[in-house]
């Protein structure tokens, strides 16, 4: 970190967004969080430029983390690879120095649509019988398949990484449907009772092998059903079943948070509502996570709003290009603690998954002919150009978002005291700026479709 008058700035660019001809081979990227040569802090002076200004007394949220998803499409891909490789690829994924730093991954609670497995839950049964106690419960699959194994080594490497995890869907013997696929949780308190057990299981097993789950969310997009695991949840039925499992958590002393929703912006206001209205399902709450699937962002700072002690979580949404930094952005304005893209891995035939439809480009692509070739899309760098710089319990701080017609920003400051500023170039020319903070200036420019980075240690006069 340089000290004093001097700012780093590192930048990143996209390139054919959303194209699958990245899972073919890699190609030439422009930039990749590329260390740019540093700027000075100067007097402002009269620039005919678009001002971003920067007030860092002004704070908000304090940020929990920035990630990815380990599910098991990605640890399938990883585990084929020699050992050294792996190695690698924790170091691109972890580090902070030579890496992007993720601090914050999301896992599946038994199986989702990205696996090349079976589905599969931790209590599955001969159809017609029942197991309310859950005498038959295991996590050994996620053992045989190198789950537990794989975030062990994760956390060795980066023991301050956190770890959130998502149902999709109840052992399919609690469904209407009788199937991982579809259908409903019965009716019934004892089934609420079963499922809140099974879930406080989860943590406890997962906890025997030294893994912390820091929060969880109860049922991935709930009002989802679908030909993968899945199950609709109504709101009501969700309440009932976070203040069972705030009782459970309480009974064992764990510690896990639980959010709820985990579904699209569009729903939000009608699915949050009716659980944290009622005292104890907000009581039970400690959070809401969002998919970006449907709607727009700001329906977070509206929930924020009505709900202050809640914290806001964006839990899955892969994007694509300098317009995808903007709606992480976005995102960060209104009140996300954190960010999850979905999917780390595919191959370069699109696979293992058993999602409905063709998955776009993922962060890394992994050659099918040569296990251990692997290359990163530009989305990786993207992502890189917050995580990297954006320490856990850093705020978000005031600033003006700027003009999609020249340069947006979200700015941030770190626990030692610097500054964090991003800001992006979504257009197809060069823009000049300057970013104001403190009484001083920084004039600087950005290629077109570009992703830059500013950070510089405040300094306060007497």
């Amino acid at each position: 970190m340089t000290l004093g008058s001097k700012v780093d700035v590192w930048w990143s660019s996209e390139k054919e967004p959303r194209d699958r001809s990245w899972f073919y081979a890699p190609k030439e990227i422009d930039y990749r969080m590329e260390a740019r040569p540093q700027l000075t802090l100067s007097t402002p002076d009269v620039v005919e430029c678009p001002t971003i200004t920067v007030f860092p007394d002004i704070a908000y949220q304090e940020i929990l983390g920035i990630g990815t998803s380990m599910e098991e499409s990605t640890i399938h891909n990883l585990l084929q690879m020699s050992p050294d490789k792996q190695e690698e690829f924790y170091t691109h994924l972890l580090d902070s120095n030579s890496g992007v730093g993720f601090n914050l991954v999301r896992i599946t609670l038994g199986t989702s649509d990205f696996t090349a497995r079976t589905f599969y839950s931790y209590n599955d049964l001969e159809e017609g019988e029942t197991d309310f106690l859950l005498q038959r419960f295991s996590i050994e699959k996620d053992i045989q398949f190198g789950i537990v194994k794989t975030l062990k080594r994760m956390l060795e490497i980066s023991p301050e990484l956190l770890i959130f995890a998502s149902s999709w869907s109840p052992p399919a013997w609690m469904k209407t449907s009788g199937s991982l696929k579809r259908g409903q949780l019965k009716e019934g308190h004892e089934y609420i009772e079963a499922l809140a057990r099974y879930y406080r299981k989860t943590i406890q097993a997962y906890q025997e092998h030294g893994i912390e789950l820091y929060a969880i969310t109860v049922q991935n997009e709930p009002l989802l059903e679908i030909d993968y695991p899945s199950c609709f949840m109504s709101p009501e039925r969700q309440k009932e079943l976070i203040i069972a499992l705030k009782k459970e958590l309480e009974a064992y002393q764990l510690n896990t948070k639980i959010w709820i929703f985990d579904h699209n912006f569009s729903e939000g206001w009608m699915y949050a509502c009716p659980i944290l209205n009622a005292t104890e399902g907000r009581d039970s709450s400690d959070g809401i996570a969002f998919h970006d699937y449907e709607g727009e962002p700001t329906v977070m700072t509206e929930l924020k709003s009505a709900y202050p002690d809640q914290t806001i979580h964006l839990s899955e949404r892969s994007i694509w290009g300098v317009a995808a930094a903007d709606r992480i952005a976005q995102y960060f304005r209104n009140w996300a603690s954190s960010y999850n893209a979905w999917v780390t891995m595919l191959d370069s035939t699109i696979g293992e998954h058993q999602w409905v439809g063709t998955p776009d480009p993922t962060l890394m692509v992994q050659n099918a002919n040569n296990r251990d070739e692997y290359w990163m899309t530009p989305e990786f760098y993207l992502s890189g150009q917050f995580s990297k710089f954006i320490q856990r319990g850093a705020r978000r701080v005031e600033s003006n978002y700027g003009w999609a017609s020249s340069v947006t920003n979200v700015a941030f400051m770190n626990p030692d005291q610097s500054l964090v500023v991003v800001v992006m170039n979504q257009t197809e020319m060069q823009q000049q700026f300057r970013i104001v903070c403190d009484g001083k200036q920084i004039l600087s420019s950005l290629p077109p479709k570009t992703v830059a980075t500013y950070r510089w240690m405040r300094e306060l006069s007497n």
